[in-house]
């Protein structure tokens, strides 16, 4: 048998080997850079959930002889925009539902990160996390697209008290330490109106209904919910939107602040090391 055929094949097998030595990325040639880096950005853009004012997590307490009626509602990012009481009197859900957290990075040259339902958000933060869920509580995490924080809340219907338990947990994800402020906001709209009488101290801010500083309806307070060993401090603002994280007292007014659509603020200024996680437990509490 004749050696060349052998001889033939093997040069063409020897070549194609070559070829492709030569042309290690021939395969991916066909990938479309523009159409890849399209499909990573709009990947990550799914990996968001921007802000909503939609009921997720309902919770509802009966008036009884001791104790008056109360739902509220959280959104799926933890957002309290419900707080009805009693039963038809409502304090949060009107015109616009502003209520929600934020956080000014300090040290990450104020970086901005918040979600204040209907008042918009910062757009960099991951889906929420919900971790558990019961009669009256839950709990849910939320990570900023940046890996930086993690903030995990707990809110738990207090039927006794009348009132909603608010627990925020930032745990800085990073190995520097950070220093922040961390604010919680509610546009107040007490018995069913945005004209509201403002006040506020230290450790509470509160809006209700009346046409003069005397109390005339209903009221709700937002408040320290225990002690709070952060420096910290709450006020109302003469607005019904949070217009800066990194600003939060730029509407401040000292005093009562009469018949006006506004808002509350509780403020910590603090510092997280790396790896650690702080806690500040508030309270909304209808009055």
């Amino acid at each position: 048998m004749s050696r060349k055929p052998i001889l033939v094949l093997a040069s063409l097998l020897i070549c194609g080997m070559s070829f492709a030595q030569q042309h290690p990325r021939a395969a991916a040639s066909a990938v479309d850079p523009a159409k890849e880096a399209a499909a990573l950005a709009a990947q990550k853009a799914a990996a968001l959930t921007p802000a909503t004012s939609t009921c997720s997590y309902t919770f509802t307490a009966a008036a009884t002889a001791t104790q008056k009626y109360i739902q509220t509602c959280i959104t799926v990012n933890g957002n309290v925009v419900e707080f009805q009481s009693p039963l038809g009197v409502e304090a949060i859900r009107v015109g616009a539902f502003t209520e929600g957290y934020g956080i000014c990075d300090a040290t990450g040259g104020n970086a901005k990160y918040f979600d204040l339902a209907d008042g918009g958000d910062s757009g960099n933060w991951l889906a929420p996390v919900r971790l558990s869920l019961s009669l009256t509580s839950v709990k849910i995490a939320r990570t900023s697209s940046d890996g930086i924080w993690t903030l995990t809340q707990t809110f738990t219907l207090d039927k006794k008290a009348t009132g909603v338990d608010v627990t925020m947990a930032l745990k800085n994800n990073t190995a520097v330490n950070r220093t922040i402020q961390l604010i919680r906001f509610v546009d107040v709209d007490a018995n069913n109106t945005v004209v509201n009488n403002l006040d506020g101290t230290l450790d509470s801010a509160w809006g209700y209904e009346g046409p003069n500083p005397s109390f005339t309806g209903t009221g709700l307070m937002l408040t320290r919910n225990g002690p709070d060993p952060f420096f910290h401090e709450s006020w109302p603002i003469n607005v019904s939107f949070m217009s800066d994280v990194c600003n939060p007292a730029a509407h401040w007014v000292g005093g009562p602040v009469l018949n006006t659509d506004g808002g509350l603020v509780a403020w910590d200024d603090l510092t997280i090391n790396h790896g650690a996680t702080k806690t500040i437990k508030l309270k909304y509490q209808g009055f």
